[in-house]
């Protein structure tokens, strides 16, 4: 009688256990696709090292959507914005962004090559016309910093960012990288807006032309730690 109360036991116990085994499998979920914020995760070693190394600043009302105006080939397209810009310090930045002008970027938002997006910023006190600018002067634009530390040419720390217009020499999707390329000549600028492309750019900047305190009237190419996401474009 023993052995078999063992016995009844022992299948008691076993049944018990294919139970849990059942339950545990019918209160599974079917699996889903990974949300954003997985797939940005494992998409994105090389922020995360930077994350551990120094810091990634995003801005506040990050992933808005909508078109900023830019230029291609002679054309105005539109940009289709989707994702905050990627600013990642070292370089150290004074701005609050952690965005710098005049050094470029010790990390991307992404392994392997990125293309350029050229920033052709209006400074030295020279009002376009606020049909060029896809910036304009006094807030900054849809998924931009607010805030870009300028000092290591010449400007300030922590100033805003200026106006400006957006070059690109090759029609893709994704992150760019930001290039900046400052005018402070009206009629150098007016010059650009007009052709709308980047070979005009490079023919003003072989000019090397200067104002009468000595500055060019266009820089040469500016790097930034600056990265923007353009989803699409029209």
């Amino acid at each position: 009688m023993e052995k078999v109360a063992r016995r009844h036991g022992t299948a008691r116990l076993t049944l018990a256990c294919v139970w849990v085994v059942l339950a545990a499998c019918t209160t599974q979920h079917t699996p889903s696709a990974p949300t954003e914020t997985a797939v940005s995760t494992l998409a994105a070693p090389l922020a995360q090292r930077a994350e551990m190394a120094g810091h990634i600043h995003m801005s506040a009302n990050s992933d808005d959507k909508g078109y900023i105006r830019g230029w291609f080939k002679g054309e105005e397209v539109q940009l289709y914005y989707t994702k905050s810009y990627f600013c990642a310090e070292p370089p150290d930045s004074g701005a609050s962004s952690g965005c710098e002008l005049g050094a470029d970027a010790e990390t991307a938002p992404r392994s392997g090559p990125i293309p350029t997006i050229y920033a052709i910023a209006a400074v030295g006190g020279i009002k376009p016309d606020l049909a060029t600018l896809a910036c304009f002067p006094g807030t900054p634009c849809l998924n931009h910093p607010g805030m870009i530390d300028a000092s290591r040419v010449g400007g300030s720390p922590t100033g805003p960012a200026v106006p400006h217009s957006h070059i690109l020499d090759e029609r893709r999707a994704g992150w760019f990288h930001t290039v900046n390329i400052r005018v402070r000549d009206i009629n150098v600028w007016n010059t650009i807006a007009a052709a709308k492309t980047l070979a005009k750019v490079r023919e003003l900047q072989a000019e090397k032309i200067v104002d009468s305190t000595g500055q060019r009237l266009i820089s040469d190419d500016t790097p930034t730690n600056i990265y923007f996401f353009i989803a699409s474009w029209r």
